[in-house]
């Protein structure tokens, strides 16, 4: 996006692997699974996030990769995660 801070691609790019990758469907589910656990938080792939805004992407009940946004308020980046995905005609 134009303006937006250089660090934003790392984050869409982290958000996007951390939801291909984890147990949940979105960062923020990952987020709020970890949120009272420390550990558990402290235990997971360094290269995980927890901010809003990565979305795992399915073909049925098959996992088939993710959508990562940033560089808008966290509710926003997910909300547009979800939308690139339907509109590939996959399900988050």
């Amino acid at each position: 996006m134009d303006g937006a801070a250089p660090d934003t691609r790392l984050n869409a790019q982290r958000k996007a692997y951390t939801a291909a990758r984890a147990d949940a469907r979105a960062t923020s589910e990952l987020a709020a699974k970890a949120a009272d656990d420390p550990v558990e938080r402290a235990s997971f792939d360094p290269f995980f996030t927890f901010f809003k805004g990565g979305v795992a992407a399915f073909d049925g009940e098959t996992r088939v990769g993710a959508v990562g946004v940033s560089g808008l308020p966290g509710e926003v980046d997910e909300d547009l995660a979800r939308r690139a995905i339907r509109a590939a005609g996959l399900s988050d």
